[in-house]
């Protein structure tokens, strides 16, 4: 990471992040919800971070963007039994597209007249599920037609010449301008980091991309001001085995992990924790998901103390008391 490294004083890096689960699917429940879901298939028993931010700040900011936004989806990213009002805007191409209005604004007018109509006899229920459902139409008009779509217009931006020409770049572009309009929380999957052979070869291309777009993002949040509002984290769902296996490749490791952290608001420029001398184990500042989870919601002025009536009518505890802020804390 030649690019990226450039930008070191900016990144704190941590070497006891990990946790016990080398399945895909369940180790990403814990690194997107900050709570362990083993065996998991596409079953998610919590919301992820995104939907509580949601939950804490308001679907919506003032001009009408939602609150949480994926840039594409990565699995477990859902909100649980906080409700689908928490779910989150999913930002596709084709979720863009439908940010655009392809009809007169007197023909969509008619049409949610209608649909008023046809909603009338559900909404008079007066359960969670209709106020939801009705919460969950108007943000949609309101982000459709007002002004939070042109966040997603990056062909106009000053920098749009530096991030074109790649998904990941545009993906990273997109998402900052999304910062800059009001939304609290962004996700932005990257993946295909799955080599259990071939590895050199497979990094040979995937590493410098990663590696150009990272670098760029940290340079455009502090040329913007955006370097201690905006918290960037880079992770994965598990680390990958110390050692090469027979295949030229790496496997599932959970024993260790893979966090970077880049925030002005806080000291910078660290190596956090560490390992066994093969590097097989986190020995030293040890620190997990449930920590990453309060790190975030902590900068984003959740409280720990806070609490959800979920769908099934149950209080919850959305934050561990004993979690650590890992840039304050270790």
């Amino acid at each position: 990471f030649k690019e990226t490294a450039k930008f070191g004083h900016k990144l704190s890096l941590f070497r006891g992040f990990h946790h016990r689960d080398a399945n895909h699917a369940s180790a990403t429940h814990w690194v997107m919800t900050g709570q362990p879901n083993f065996g998991a298939g596409q079953t998610q028993k919590w919301p992820s971070y995104g939907s509580v931010v949601s939950g804490f700040h308001g679907t919506n900011a003032p001009n009408g963007l939602p609150t949480y936004i994926k840039m594409n989806s990565i699995q477990h990213d859902d909100s649980s039994f906080m409700g689908g009002k928490f779910v989150g805007y999913d930002a596709t191409k084709e979720g863009r597209k439908d940010l655009q209005l392809n009809i007169s604004d007197k023909t969509f007018q008619g049409r949610l007249n209608y649909l008023k109509l046809i909603d009338e006899g559900f909404t008079k229920e007066g359960d969670l599920l209709s106020k939801q459902w009705s919460d969950l139409k108007g943000q949609a008009v309101e982000v459709i037609a007002g002004e939070a779509s042109k966040a997603f217009k990056i062909e106009g931006d000053m920098e749009y010449d530096k991030y074109k020409g790649d998904p990941l770049g545009e993906d990273m572009l997109t998402s900052m301008r999304l910062v800059e309009a009001g939304s609290q929380f962004v996700t932005l999957n990257y993946g295909g980091w799955d080599m259990h052979s071939g590895i050199a070869n497979s990094l040979s291309s995937r590493q410098p991309t990663l590696d150009t777009y990272l670098s760029y993002l940290i340079e455009s949040l502090t040329e913007r001001g955006l370097s201690e509002r905006v918290m960037l984290v880079v992770t994965s769902e598990f680390a990958r085995t110390p050692k090469i296996n027979t295949s030229s490749g790496r496997d599932h490791w959970p024993n260790t992990g893979t966090l970077m952290i880049s925030c002005d608001k806080y000291e910078t420029g660290r190596v956090i924790g560490g390992t066994d001398k093969r590097g097989e184990e986190a020995i030293d500042k040890v620190c997990g998901p449930r920590d990453l989870r309060w790190t975030m919601f902590n900068h984003l002025g959740l409280d720990k103390s806070m609490k959800w009536t979920g769908l099934d009518g149950r209080p919850y505890h959305m934050i561990e008391t004993e979690a650590k802020n890992v840039l304050t804390e270790l």
